[in-house]
This record gives C-alpha cells, sequence and structure tokens, in this order.
C-alpha cells in the first residue's frame, strides 16, 4: 500500500496529498508500479476527487450579497429617489443634467434594450434605474465604488450597467440625433452659420479633445500625451447651434491635431470627397465668383480646400486681421459646444478608470445625449455663459497656442484670400468688425 500512495503523491500537489489524510512521503523515491495497482490507484483517485468536492461544498460563499446592497430592493431606495428628484425639476435638471420629460423620453426609447429579466433568486434591476445610475455617473465623473454607496449596487454591477446603457443609446439614439448628414442638410448648417455668425457656406467647425483616461496595461506611451496623461481623443464637427454633427473617438497616438484629423475618419472621408459636401456656389448675387463650402478650424488644423484657417499671426494686414476675426467669430461656437459638453457630463473633465473601449463608447454617448438635450431643451443661456467665458479668456489663449506649419496648396490659399477680399468689403463687411480688428 505505501508504493501505491507513493504512486499517487507524483501525481498529486502537497496540499491534495493532505486532504487524504496521511503523513508527507519523499515523492523523489517513486518507481514504476505494476499494471495489478492500477484498479486500487484509480479507487484511490476517486476518494480524493470525491473528498474535495465535499470539501468545497463545505466552503461556504462569504456574503452572497452585502445588507447595504439588500437595502435597495428592500426599501426600493432608486425608485425613492428617483420619485423625489421628480418633485422638483430644477433638482432633477441638476442630478441628471437633463429634465425630466428628456428622461422619459429617453427611457422610452432604450428601456427595451437595457431590460432584463428577473429570477427565481432576485429581481432584476429595473430601466429606470439603469439609466438613473448612469446619467449621475456621467454627470458626476465618480467612481463605482462611490456609486455603490449611494445606490446600493455592488461595484462591477454599476460598471455593467453603465456599459449596457451607453452602448443602448449609441445603437438607437446614434442615427437619429448624429447622422451622416446629406448634402440638403449640409446647406441647411451653411445657412445657419451664415444667419447666427456671418460666415458664408460654411458646413461646420472642426475641434478636438483630449479626455483622460487610467493607463492600460502593456500601452507604454501609446496614449500618453504631451500635456502628461493617458488619453484618448475626441474630435468633432459642430453646426452653427453648438449641436455636433459627427464625432471621431479613439487612440490616435501623440500625433498633433493636424495628425489627428488626417488620420480620423472624418479626415479621410473629406479627402476622398465623400462626404457629400454641397457644390461652389455664388455667395451674394452681385459677386460673380463661386465659393466652395468650407469647414473651419483653429491653426491647429491644415488649410485646405474645404477646410480654412487663420492666417498666421506675423505681419498680419489689416484684411488679414478681419479675416481672422471672422473665422474666429464662427468658429467660437465650436468651442462653446465643447465646454457645456464637459460641464453638463463631468465624467469627460476627469480621469476615467476604465479601458479605452468602454472610455470610447462613454463618450459618444455623451455627444449623443448633448445632441438630445439641446434639440429637446434648447441651452440658449448656456451658449451665452460659455461665449462670455471665452471671451474673457481668448487673449490668455493667444499667448500660448502653438502655431504648427503647415504648408497649403496654391488652391487653398486662394479660397482664403477670396473669403478675405469678401469680408473687405462693403457687401460682405459686417458693422462691428473693425472694434475687433486687433
Amino acid at each position: 500500500m505505501d508504493k501505491i500512495l507513493k504512486y499517487v503523491a507524483k501525481i498529486l500537489t502537497h496540499d491534495s496529498w493532505t486532504l487524504l489524510g496521511w503523513a508527507h512521503t519523499d515523492r523523489a523515491k517513486l518507481f514504476r508500479m505494476s499494471s495489478d495497482e492500477d484498479d486500487v490507484v484509480i479507487l484511490l483517485l476517486w476518494q480524493f476527487l470525491l473528498n474535495s468536492e465535499i470539501n468545497e461544498n463545505n466552503c461556504k460563499r462569504k456574503i452572497w450579497v452585502h445588507e447595504i446592497n439588500k437595502k435597495r430592493t428592500e426599501n426600493n431606495t432608486i425608485f425613492n429617489f428617483l420619485a423625489e428628484l421628480r418633485k422638483d425639476e430644477l433638482k432633477f435638471k441638476n442630478f441628471t443634467r437633463m429634465s425630466s420629460t428628456t428622461f422619459d423620453f429617453i427611457l422610452n426609447e432604450i428601456g427595451e434594450a437595457i431590460r432584463s429579466q428577473d429570477t427565481n433568486f432576485r429581481q432584476s434591476i429595473a430601466p429606470a434605474e439603469k439609466l438613473l445610475v448612469t446619467l449621475s455617473y456621467l454627470a458626476s465623473g465618480g467612481y463605482f465604488k462611490r456609486l455603490h454607496y449611494h445606490f446600493r449596487l455592488s461595484a462591477s454591477t454599476i460598471g455593467k450597467i453603465i456599459s449596457d446603457v451607453c452602448c443602448a443609446i449609441c445603437n438607437i439614439l446614434l442615427s437619429t440625433y448624429m447622422p451622416p448628414p446629406t448634402t440638403e442638410q449640409w446647406i441647411k448648417a451653411a445657412k445657419a452659420f451664415e444667419e447666427l455668425w456671418n460666415f458664408p457656406n460654411c458646413l461646420g467647425v472642426i475641434d478636438g479633445k483630449h479626455i483622460s483616461i487610467q493607463c492600460p496595461p502593456n500601452a507604454g506611451s501609446e496614449y500618453y500625451n504631451y500635456k502628461g496623461f493617458h488619453f484618448i481623443v475626441l474630435q468633432a464637427v459642430v453646426d452653427a447651434n453648438a449641436k455636433f454633427i459627427a464625432v471621431d473617438i479613439g487612440d490616435y497616438g501623440q500625433n498633433s491635431d493636424s495628425g489627428i484629423f488626417k488620420e480620423s475618419n472624418f479626415g479621410k472621408l473629406l479627402k476622398n470627397n465623400k462626404l457629400n459636401i454641397p457644390q461652389s456656389k455664388k455667395i451674394d448675387p452681385q459677386i460673380n465668383d463661386e465659393f466652395p463650402f468650407v469647414f473651419v478650424g483653429d491653426e491647429a488644423y491644415p488649410l485646405q480646400t474645404n477646410l480654412m484657417r487663420s492666417f498666421p499671426r506675423r505681419n498680419l494686414t489689416y484684411e488679414k486681421r478681419i479675416f481672422n476675426y471672422r473665422l474666429s467669430r464662427a468658429r467660437r461656437i465650436g468651442e462653446c459646444a465643447f465646454g457645456i459638453l464637459v460641464k453638463r457630463f463631468n465624467v469627460l473633465k476627469n480621469k476615467m478608470l476604465v479601458f479605452p473601449e468602454k472610455a470610447t463608447i462613454i463618450t459618444k454617448a455623451c455627444c449623443i445625449l448633448h445632441n438630445i438635450i439641446m434639440d429637446k431643451e434648447g441651452a440658449l443661456s448656456e451658449i451665452q455663459d460659455e461665449l462670455q467665458l471665452q471671451t474673457t479668456q481668448t487673449v490668455a489663449q493667444i499667448q500660448i497656442t502653438p502655431i504648427p506649419i503647415n504648408r497649403a496648396s496654391t488652391a487653398a490659399m486662394d479660397i482664403r484670400e477670396k473669403f478675405m477680399n469678401y469680408f473687405n468689403s462693403d457687401i460682405g463687411a459686417v458693422p462691428w468688425q473693425n472694434m475687433y480688428n486687433l
């Protein structure tokens, strides 16, 4: 029997050997056993597996549901809190960043997609609860573990809820509130820019933002930027009403804004002329020349035939200063949209403690929710406040903004000259532009 036990010792770990109840044996002195003894070995192994199963069953889980979390279902914690919020519309909007009407609209659109089935063991979390938890996270940018104490849900459950709700928002609402623009929609957007911001044939403002995230495993410097944190890039096209027309979200390494634009999906579509951009047209009956439809961006973006940027600030003439002011006036609505987005959803302001894939979904969901809120509620006061804030920060920003070197084509420079001449003519000038000719 001792020989058999030594043979078993050869394939069992020290802990498993101890589980059988026998003393430790020197495993270095093992020898070949005869085939007659195999049956006995099998019986011993069977006993070992049986004992292991019994021991595993005896190891009970410490806590299936923590006492803190049990109070959620017993006291209807989230439902009661939601009901209390609905009694005060201002408090509701402050907590969710939207009105109760907009909340109910979103819930009606994605409710079935995020609904879970009840089981024999527990009642599922209702869609309204899931949406409230997600909006709380997006608005505050708090940690999952902190939200756990507020909503009496485990941190892992909160993380899954946020992923499910954000995915549902992207999958269901993206096509309605951020669809690929048609030619007619581009023309409508250009008309709004001319009426609101006095820049004809402008399709939108291109701008970007670095979204801070935790360092992904084995990422090295792939997500590291010159500002000293790890990030993904949100690059967007904004319309005249501070809504997002299109967004590109992802990792573009340590590229500049110009390099990010070149590698983005939007930049590639623009280069290949696949954005349904309208044909050039006259911007005034008294002018015979046709002007192309263009996007506007800051000095970090390249000058192209469909993308205008300001003149370099070296040796500016009076006419160039006027052009820079008019372009800056149109471009400010893009910065305004980003400012409102970040103030509304602080998760984009703080560091996201999630991996890049999940951060991308969260960021896209925030942009879609931003468009829904702007469409359903409007935000004229927010736009005015943000524009006022930009006015006070303009001088400081001008002094620290780097000027990249981007070689533009002759055709692109000629188009910029045409817009410059138009803005300095009696037809295209606005009465107040000389006040800002700095």
